[in-house]
């Protein structure tokens, strides 16, 4: 017997696969690519589930949306830099002025103004600078944090798609 797997629900389950799958990537991207807010180099601290468990269900919240805000703005400005640059850019750090020089002035100034968009919307999250490094720190070496927030945005994305 064939079995019909483009049926409605397996499409819906199929799109939300894809959804998650660029989630994923879009936050590991954007972890490496927001600028650096604190003064001070932010303390790497061991994983584990008890230091996950200090960070709460609103920072969680703030921070996915923030990050889904933020990865946005990433896309637009990539788009923008590609059209101009003819090619792929090159990878572009905020906190590494550096890696802006080989970009020609005007994608060096769009690849500023994410930057300044990308400190903004994290400052507007609700979340102090440390807290917001603190989990961008922490989401590299904690699968737990790393599972609530990856969580937190699709929730936040159903929300906006109803």
């Amino acid at each position: 017997m064939l079995i019909n797997h483009c049926s409605p629900f397996n499409l819906n389950r199929n799109f939300i696969r894809s959804v998650i799958a660029s989630l994923l990537a879009a936050m590991s991207f954007s972890c490496e690519v927001l600028p650096d807010f604190s003064t001070q180099p932010s303390p790497l601290t061991p994983s584990s589930s008890a230091h996950t468990q200090d960070i709460k269900e609103k920072e969680i919240n703030q921070y996915a949306q923030a990050v889904l805000k933020i990865e946005n703005q990433r896309l637009q400005a990539y788009q923008e830099i590609q059209d101009l640059v003819g090619n792929s850019p090159p990878e572009i750090t905020c906190n590494q002025p550096d890696t802006l020089k080989s970009l020609p002035n005007q994608a060096q100034q769009i690849a500023v103004n994410y930057c300044l968009n990308a400190k903004q919307i994290a400052e507007e999250s609700g979340l102090s600078d440390e807290q917001f490094n603190t989990i961008t720190i922490r989401l590299k070496t904690d699968q737990d944090l790393k599972r609530r927030i990856h969580n937190a945005m699709i929730r936040i994305q159903r929300e906006q798609q109803q």
